[in-house]
């Protein structure tokens, strides 16, 4: 916990100048998402896709940071993720049944 404190101190404290930005935490039983997310004890690498998009998030470990930044001439606002949240997948938290 000490260590995300200070990693978000730094974040907020020294790279952070603008409000636009918010804190990401992924709920229970969310549907794992590789560009939002990463998979803290999985790899990042592109193992098994069709089976990581079933698999579903037990936990966050580590917070996330979005910036909402303004779109082209006429496009809306969208959300940039500038720190994916680490997460804990049900199948790790629990065991994957083998």
């Amino acid at each position: 916990m000490i260590r995300i404190a200070q990693r978000l101190e730094t974040t907020f404290m020294v790279d952070v100048t603008s409000s636009d930005m918010s804190l990401l935490v992924e709920d229970l039983d969310t549907v794992f998402d590789a560009a939002r997310m990463t998979d803290e004890f999985g790899s990042d690498g592109p193992s098994v896709p069709e089976k990581k998009d079933r698999d579903r998030v037990a936990g966050t470990t580590e917070v996330g940071v979005m910036k909402s930044v303004c779109g082209r001439l006429g496009e809306n606002r969208r959300g940039e993720i500038l720190l994916k949240p680490k997460v804990v997948l049900e199948k790790d938290a629990v065991g994957d049944g083998k």
